[in-house]
């Protein structure tokens, strides 16, 4: 299966066509405040590479986040219109799963993968992950760094904790929780489109596409506009 994936969830952008789990090409790139410009140009790029067409696809899969709202927004506008000229399936993946996909390798047992969410909170998830497979503990949630850590502390199981883990995380854990919690901050985990089109293949060959009208980006939390002005515009 020839599957095209994209992951904007942070600025670290990634698109990905991989055939079943192997890459065949790619772009990662820190995006800043370009990505909007960039993204669509890139996907072509990373097809011609790959050495076929968008009519050659049979899968687009996308990263749905939490992260950045305005990235996560592009990433999966870009993803629908490619799924609907090309009359493709479309499977949206979690970007913390992604991450979580990533590491498996390293990593056995209770995971909890964060990104920045900015004023000194994190967006995590729990999953448990095996050579093979992850699963869903704790659906994505944001959180301060002093209460993730007695989230996961009140599991009484030892955790990994990895991905954007800020001073701040780090100074939460020197208190001595560390025989269960285990801190990678050694490696700076990223959701990936390869983790992406590798999971989305799954979960296509699982249950089908998505509905691709209805597939939303995993917020969590309001937007500083909502915030500010004190409304739900129903993003979430």
């Amino acid at each position: 299966m020839l599957v095209l994936a994209l992951e904007t969830a942070v600025e670290r952008a990634s698109v990905v066509v991989a055939q079943d789990d192997r890459e065949l090409a790619a772009w990662r790139e820190d995006t800043h405040q370009d990505l909007c410009r960039r993204l669509a140009p890139e996907v072509a790029q990373v097809i011609a590479r790959a050495g076929c067409r968008f009519s050659d696809l049979d899968l687009v899969a996308v990263g749905l986040g939490p992260g950045h709202f305005t990235g996560l927004r592009v990433g999966l506008a870009t993803a629908k219109a490619i799924a609907l000229a090309q009359d493709l399936p479309l499977v949206g993946i979690s970007s913390l799963a992604a991450m979580s996909w990533h590491i498996r390798d390293r990593v056995a047992g209770l995971a909890c993968p964060v990104l920045d969410a900015r004023r000194g909170e994190v967006y995590a998830a729990l999953y448990r992950v095996a050579a093979d497979s992850i699963d869903a503990e704790e659906d994505a949630f944001v959180a301060a760094s002093k209460d993730l850590v007695e989230r996961l502390l009140s599991r009484g199981e030892r955790v990994t904790l990895f991905g954007q883990v800020d001073p701040l995380a780090t100074s939460e854990l020197a208190g001595g929780p560390g025989e269960l919690i285990d801190l990678r901050s050694d490696e700076e985990v990223f959701p990936d489109a390869l983790a992406v089109a590798q999971l989305g293949r799954r979960r296509f060959a699982a249950r089908g596409g998505d509905d691709a009208p209805a597939l939303r980006p995993i917020y969590v939390r309001k937007s500083y506009a909502e915030e500010r002005s004190d409304i739900d515009l129903g993003l979430r």
